[in-house]
Protein backbone atom coordinates (compact mmCIF):
# COMPACT_ATOMS: atom_id res chain seq x y z
CA UNK A 1 0.00 0.00 0.00
CA UNK A 2 2.84 2.42 0.82
CA UNK A 3 4.26 1.88 -2.68
CA UNK A 4 0.94 2.81 -4.26
CA UNK A 5 0.70 5.94 -2.09
CA UNK A 6 4.24 6.93 -3.14
CA UNK A 7 3.35 6.36 -6.79
CA UNK A 8 0.26 8.57 -6.50
CA UNK A 9 2.33 11.30 -4.81
CA UNK A 10 4.99 11.20 -7.54
CA UNK A 11 2.37 11.37 -10.30
CA UNK A 12 0.63 14.28 -8.53
CA UNK A 13 3.86 16.28 -8.17
CA UNK A 14 4.76 15.55 -11.80
CA UNK A 15 1.31 16.78 -12.81
CA UNK A 16 1.84 20.04 -10.93
CA UNK A 17 5.23 20.58 -12.59
CA UNK A 18 3.75 19.77 -15.99
CA UNK A 19 0.94 22.27 -15.44
CA UNK A 20 3.34 25.07 -14.52
CA UNK A 21 5.48 24.20 -17.55
CA UNK A 22 2.41 24.24 -19.78
CA UNK A 23 1.46 27.74 -18.67
CA UNK A 24 4.99 29.16 -18.60
CA UNK A 25 6.27 27.89 -21.93
CA UNK A 26 3.12 27.07 -23.90
CA UNK A 27 3.97 23.37 -23.92
CA UNK A 28 1.68 20.53 -22.91
CA UNK A 29 3.96 19.27 -20.14
CA UNK A 30 4.59 15.98 -21.93
CA UNK A 31 8.34 16.30 -21.53
CA UNK A 32 7.80 15.87 -17.79
CA UNK A 33 4.87 13.46 -17.91
CA UNK A 34 6.22 10.93 -20.43
CA UNK A 35 9.35 9.91 -18.44
CA UNK A 36 7.42 9.88 -15.13
CA UNK A 37 4.63 7.75 -16.60
CA UNK A 38 7.22 5.49 -18.22
CA UNK A 39 8.79 4.82 -14.80
CA UNK A 40 5.34 4.35 -13.26
CA UNK A 41 4.47 1.65 -15.76
CA UNK A 42 7.80 -0.06 -15.08
CA UNK A 43 6.87 -0.01 -11.38
CA UNK A 44 3.50 -1.56 -12.23
CA UNK A 45 5.33 -4.31 -14.15
CA UNK A 46 3.69 -3.48 -17.46
CA UNK A 47 5.29 -5.46 -20.33
CA UNK A 48 8.30 -3.63 -21.74
CA UNK A 49 6.91 -3.70 -25.28
CA UNK A 50 4.05 -1.34 -24.38
CA UNK A 51 5.50 0.80 -21.56
CA UNK A 52 6.46 3.70 -23.82
CA UNK A 53 3.26 3.53 -25.85
CA UNK A 54 1.22 3.80 -22.65
CA UNK A 55 3.35 6.69 -21.38
CA UNK A 56 2.99 8.65 -24.63
CA UNK A 57 -0.75 7.93 -25.04
CA UNK A 58 -1.58 8.83 -21.45
CA UNK A 59 0.51 12.00 -21.65
CA UNK A 60 -1.39 13.11 -24.76
CA UNK A 61 -4.73 12.50 -23.04
CA UNK A 62 -3.64 14.68 -20.09
CA UNK A 63 -2.44 17.40 -22.48
CA UNK A 64 -6.01 17.73 -23.82
CA UNK A 65 -6.99 19.14 -20.43
CA UNK A 66 -3.80 21.06 -19.61
CA UNK A 67 -3.81 22.85 -22.96
CA UNK A 68 -7.41 24.01 -22.44
CA UNK A 69 -6.57 25.38 -18.99
CA UNK A 70 -3.37 27.01 -20.22
CA UNK A 71 -4.91 28.72 -23.26
CA UNK A 72 -7.74 30.15 -21.13
CA UNK A 73 -5.18 31.69 -18.78
CA UNK A 74 -3.18 33.17 -21.69
CA UNK A 75 -6.35 34.41 -23.45
CA UNK A 76 -7.25 36.47 -20.37
CA UNK A 77 -3.85 38.12 -20.72
CA UNK A 78 -4.39 38.84 -24.43
CA UNK A 79 -1.59 36.63 -25.75
CA UNK A 80 -3.43 34.17 -28.01
CA UNK A 81 -3.37 34.66 -31.80
CA UNK A 82 -6.74 33.25 -32.88
CA UNK A 83 -6.00 33.69 -36.60
CA UNK A 84 -2.90 31.50 -36.34
CA UNK A 85 -4.88 28.81 -34.52
CA UNK A 86 -7.57 28.86 -37.24
CA UNK A 87 -4.96 28.52 -39.99
CA UNK A 88 -3.00 25.78 -38.24
CA UNK A 89 -5.86 23.69 -36.80
CA UNK A 90 -6.55 21.38 -39.79
CA UNK A 91 -2.90 20.63 -40.73
CA UNK A 92 -2.11 20.11 -37.04
CA UNK A 93 -4.95 17.58 -36.74
CA UNK A 94 -3.86 15.75 -39.91
CA UNK A 95 -0.22 15.69 -38.78
CA UNK A 96 -1.05 14.52 -35.25
CA UNK A 97 -3.32 11.75 -36.53
CA UNK A 98 -0.58 10.57 -38.88
CA UNK A 99 1.97 10.65 -36.06
CA UNK A 100 -0.19 8.47 -33.82
CA UNK A 101 -0.47 5.88 -36.60
CA UNK A 102 3.26 5.98 -37.39
CA UNK A 103 4.36 5.76 -33.74
CA UNK A 104 4.65 1.98 -33.81
CA UNK A 105 6.54 1.90 -37.12
CA UNK A 106 9.55 4.03 -36.17
CA UNK A 107 12.37 2.68 -34.02
CA UNK A 108 12.93 4.13 -30.57
CA UNK A 109 16.48 5.16 -31.47
CA UNK A 110 15.23 6.93 -34.59
CA UNK A 111 12.79 8.98 -32.52
CA UNK A 112 15.40 9.83 -29.91
CA UNK A 113 17.90 11.00 -32.53
CA UNK A 114 15.32 13.14 -34.33
CA UNK A 115 14.07 14.65 -31.09
CA UNK A 116 17.57 15.50 -29.86
CA UNK A 117 18.59 17.10 -33.16
CA UNK A 118 15.47 19.28 -33.40
CA UNK A 119 15.44 20.30 -29.75
CA UNK A 120 19.10 21.36 -29.70
CA UNK A 121 18.85 23.19 -33.03
CA UNK A 122 15.75 25.11 -31.99
CA UNK A 123 17.28 25.89 -28.60
CA UNK A 124 20.22 27.63 -30.25
CA UNK A 125 17.84 29.41 -32.64
CA UNK A 126 15.84 30.92 -29.78
CA UNK A 127 18.92 31.77 -27.70
CA UNK A 128 20.58 33.63 -30.59
CA UNK A 129 17.49 35.57 -31.67
CA UNK A 130 18.15 39.32 -32.22
CA UNK A 131 17.26 41.40 -29.19
CA UNK A 132 15.52 44.21 -31.06
CA UNK A 133 12.79 45.94 -29.11
CA UNK A 134 10.58 46.02 -32.18
CA UNK A 135 8.97 42.76 -33.30
CA UNK A 136 8.70 42.48 -37.07
CA UNK A 137 6.11 39.93 -38.13
CA UNK A 138 6.99 38.22 -41.39
CA UNK A 139 4.27 37.70 -43.99
CA UNK A 140 5.30 34.42 -45.57
CA UNK A 141 3.16 32.32 -47.95
CA UNK A 142 0.44 30.46 -46.06
CA UNK A 143 1.58 27.15 -47.51
CA UNK A 144 4.81 27.54 -45.50
CA UNK A 145 2.85 27.86 -42.27
CA UNK A 146 0.46 25.04 -43.21
CA UNK A 147 3.27 22.58 -43.97
CA UNK A 148 5.11 23.61 -40.82
CA UNK A 149 1.98 23.13 -38.72
CA UNK A 150 1.44 19.65 -40.15
CA UNK A 151 5.03 18.68 -39.33
CA UNK A 152 4.65 20.06 -35.80
CA UNK A 153 1.55 17.92 -35.30
CA UNK A 154 3.30 14.82 -36.62
CA UNK A 155 6.45 15.16 -34.50
CA UNK A 156 4.54 16.12 -31.36
CA UNK A 157 2.24 13.10 -31.59
CA UNK A 158 5.21 10.79 -32.05
CA UNK A 159 6.82 12.16 -28.88
CA UNK A 160 3.75 12.54 -26.66
CA UNK A 161 4.15 16.31 -26.24
CA UNK A 162 1.83 19.27 -26.75
CA UNK A 163 3.75 20.90 -29.59
CA UNK A 164 5.17 23.97 -27.86
CA UNK A 165 8.68 22.58 -28.27
CA UNK A 166 8.31 23.14 -32.01
CA UNK A 167 5.51 25.68 -32.43
CA UNK A 168 7.01 28.38 -30.18
CA UNK A 169 10.33 28.52 -32.12
CA UNK A 170 8.42 28.26 -35.42
CA UNK A 171 6.22 31.24 -34.50
CA UNK A 172 9.31 33.12 -33.36
CA UNK A 173 10.78 32.42 -36.81
CA UNK A 174 7.66 34.04 -38.28
CA UNK A 175 8.40 37.12 -36.19
CA UNK A 176 5.68 36.77 -33.55
CA UNK A 177 6.43 38.04 -30.06
CA UNK A 178 7.68 35.52 -27.50
CA UNK A 179 4.69 36.01 -25.20
CA UNK A 180 2.17 35.64 -28.04
CA UNK A 181 4.01 32.57 -29.35
CA UNK A 182 3.79 30.91 -25.93
CA UNK A 183 0.10 31.76 -25.49
CA UNK A 184 -0.89 30.63 -28.99
CA UNK A 185 1.08 27.42 -28.65
CA UNK A 186 -1.00 26.49 -25.62
CA UNK A 187 -4.11 26.51 -27.82
CA UNK A 188 -2.41 24.55 -30.60
CA UNK A 189 -1.62 21.79 -28.10
CA UNK A 190 -5.31 20.92 -27.89
CA UNK A 191 -5.53 20.23 -31.63
CA UNK A 192 -2.47 17.99 -31.37
CA UNK A 193 -3.52 16.05 -28.29
CA UNK A 194 -7.12 15.14 -29.22
CA UNK A 195 -6.48 13.23 -32.49
CA UNK A 196 -3.18 11.84 -31.25
CA UNK A 197 -4.68 10.50 -28.00
CA UNK A 198 -7.58 8.95 -29.92
CA UNK A 199 -5.03 7.36 -32.24
CA UNK A 200 -3.23 5.76 -29.29
CA UNK A 201 -6.55 4.54 -27.89
CA UNK A 202 -7.24 2.87 -31.24
CA UNK A 203 -3.70 1.51 -31.63
CA UNK A 204 -3.79 -0.13 -28.21
CA UNK A 205 -7.03 -2.03 -28.67
CA UNK A 206 -6.47 -5.73 -28.06
CA UNK A 207 -2.90 -5.32 -26.81
CA UNK A 208 -1.91 -7.84 -24.18
CA UNK A 209 -0.55 -6.87 -20.78
CA UNK A 210 -2.38 -3.56 -20.43
CA UNK A 211 -2.68 -2.47 -16.77
CA UNK A 212 -6.13 -2.06 -15.17
CA UNK A 213 -8.24 0.94 -16.21
CA UNK A 214 -6.54 1.25 -19.61
CA UNK A 215 -8.41 2.25 -22.75
CA UNK A 216 -6.03 1.25 -25.50
CA UNK A 217 -2.71 2.97 -24.81
CA UNK A 218 -4.27 5.49 -22.40
CA UNK A 219 -4.39 4.66 -18.69
CA UNK A 220 -7.40 6.27 -17.04
CA UNK A 221 -6.05 5.87 -13.49
CA UNK A 222 -2.85 7.84 -14.18
CA UNK A 223 -4.94 10.38 -16.11
CA UNK A 224 -7.25 10.97 -13.13
CA UNK A 225 -4.39 11.20 -10.63
CA UNK A 226 -2.42 13.80 -12.61
CA UNK A 227 -5.22 16.01 -13.95
CA UNK A 228 -6.08 17.92 -10.72
CA UNK A 229 -2.53 19.11 -10.09
CA UNK A 230 -1.92 20.03 -13.75
CA UNK A 231 -5.02 22.22 -13.64
CA UNK A 232 -3.68 23.95 -10.53
CA UNK A 233 -0.25 24.56 -12.06
CA UNK A 234 -1.17 25.90 -15.53
CA UNK A 235 -2.60 29.33 -14.49
CA UNK A 236 0.42 30.00 -12.25
CA UNK A 237 2.76 29.26 -15.14
CA UNK A 238 0.84 31.58 -17.48
CA UNK A 239 0.96 34.47 -15.00
CA UNK A 240 4.66 33.88 -14.40
CA UNK A 241 5.32 34.01 -18.17
CA UNK A 242 3.83 37.51 -18.35
CA UNK A 243 5.95 38.76 -15.45
CA UNK A 244 9.17 37.81 -17.19
CA UNK A 245 11.01 39.97 -19.68
CA UNK A 246 11.25 38.72 -23.26
CA UNK A 247 14.94 37.86 -22.93
CA UNK A 248 14.45 35.90 -19.71
CA UNK A 249 11.62 33.93 -21.29
CA UNK A 250 13.84 33.17 -24.29
CA UNK A 251 16.66 31.94 -22.04
CA UNK A 252 14.28 29.73 -20.04
CA UNK A 253 12.82 28.24 -23.20
CA UNK A 254 16.28 27.63 -24.68
CA UNK A 255 17.44 25.88 -21.50
CA UNK A 256 14.27 23.81 -21.61
CA UNK A 257 15.09 22.70 -25.17
CA UNK A 258 18.76 22.00 -24.32
CA UNK A 259 17.66 19.86 -21.36
CA UNK A 260 15.28 17.82 -23.50
CA UNK A 261 17.70 17.46 -26.39
CA UNK A 262 20.58 16.51 -24.12
CA UNK A 263 18.47 13.96 -22.26
CA UNK A 264 17.41 12.29 -25.51
CA UNK A 265 20.96 12.35 -26.88
CA UNK A 266 22.23 10.70 -23.69
CA UNK A 267 19.52 8.05 -23.91
CA UNK A 268 20.51 7.39 -27.51
CA UNK A 269 24.24 7.03 -26.80
CA UNK A 270 24.22 4.98 -23.58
Amino acid sequence: MSDIIMLVMVLSIAGLAAGVMAGLLGVGGGIIMVPVLFQAFIFLEVPEAIQMHLAVGTSLAIIIVTSMQSVRAHAKLGSVDIETIKLWALPIIIGASSGAILARLISADGLKGLFALLALTLGFRILLMPQNSEVIERKLPQIFEILGAGLIGLLSALMGIGGGTFSVPFMALLGKSMHKSVGTSAGIGFFIAVPAALGFVWAGQGSGGLPPYSVGFVNALAFLVMIPTTLIGAPYGARLAHRLEKRKLQIIFSCFLFLMGGRMLYALLV
